[in-house]
């Protein structure tokens, strides 16, 4: 997901060229142009955001160009994954993510309500392969957030086999704003 960060703010992302919202994406202000009407297909918080009781929803309408909404506190390289699965662009759906990326895609997924819709795109990013423990605990988090159970077991059991240290080291920010430490000691 490197490609973003040394993206360039005024240029757009056409996820949908021809949609009618763009999104304003992380502190990096990424654009992002989507079709309103598949987020709100893939996601509650979007459809009620677009819906007529939001002002965003009014403004859509009233509009001939895209809309622009500034979504400044979220992750651009994840919701660029997330609105390429939602619009189904294949050919930008990465097959593979880095344990970090998986994470934060997994995060912004369960923020907008749209983990169902990622189902199968998460289900290769969830693949342990050869990851070390720091990484496997990423994925462990991803897991849980995606609502993977059999991911969830299988990354776990990895993570057992090849960590013989406490599991507190493995401790960051990230993975204990998505997974309380309670729900990881529970499995063995």
């Amino acid at each position: 997901m490197e490609e973003l960060r040394d993206h360039n703010p005024s240029t757009v992302v056409n996820i949908a060229a021809d949609g009618d919202v763009i999104l304003v994406v992380g502190p990096e202000k990424v654009k992002l142009r989507v079709h309103s009407l598949f987020l709100k297909a893939a996601s509650k918080p979007f459809s009620a955001m677009f819906g007529p009781n939001w002002k965003e929803g009014h403004i859509i309408r009233g509009r001939d160009g895209p809309v622009e909404l500034p979504l400044l506190e979220d992750n651009a390289a994840a919701l660029k994954v997330i609105c390429a699965v939602i619009h189904h662009r294949n050919n930008d759906v990465p097959q593979t993510l880095a344990a970090g990326d998986v994470l934060g895609v997994a995060v912004t997924a369960d923020k907008y309500d749209c983990v169902d819709a990622l189902k199968f795109a998460s289900g290769n990013w969830l693949r342990s392969g050869k990851n070390v423990p720091v990484n496997l605990i990423f994925l462990t988090a991803a897991a849980y957030l995606f609502q993977n159970a059999q991911a969830f077991k299988e990354i776990t059991r990895e993570l057992i086999l090849k960590h013989d240290g406490t599991y507190l080291a493995l401790s960051c920010e990230e993975v204990e704003s998505a997974m309380t430490w309670r729900v990881f000691s529970l499995q063995g």
